[in-house]
C-alpha cells in the first residue's frame, strides 16, 4: 500500500513476552519493533535516550 494510503505505518509490538522466539513472531507478523517486559521510557520514544529524547517522557 502506498505511504499516503496508510503503508508503512510504523508498529510497535508491546508485549509481555522477551524471549527471540517471540520477537521473531512479532517481526515476521509485519510489526518493525518488538518491546518486551517493562520497556524504558527511552526505548518507547525509539531515539535511544539521551538529549534527543529529553522531554518525551
Amino acid at each position: 500500500m502506498p505511504r499516503e494510503e496508510g503503508g508503512q505505518t510504523p508498529a510497535l509490538a508491546l508485549t509481555a513476552y522477551a524471549r527471540t522466539e517471540d520477537r521473531v513472531r512479532a517481526l515476521s507478523a509485519g510489526f518493525q519493533m518488538h518491546l518486551g517486559s517493562r520497556p524504558s521510557p527511552a526505548s518507547l520514544c525509539g531515539c535511544g535516550g539521551g538529549a534527543r529524547c529529553a522531554g518525551r517522557y
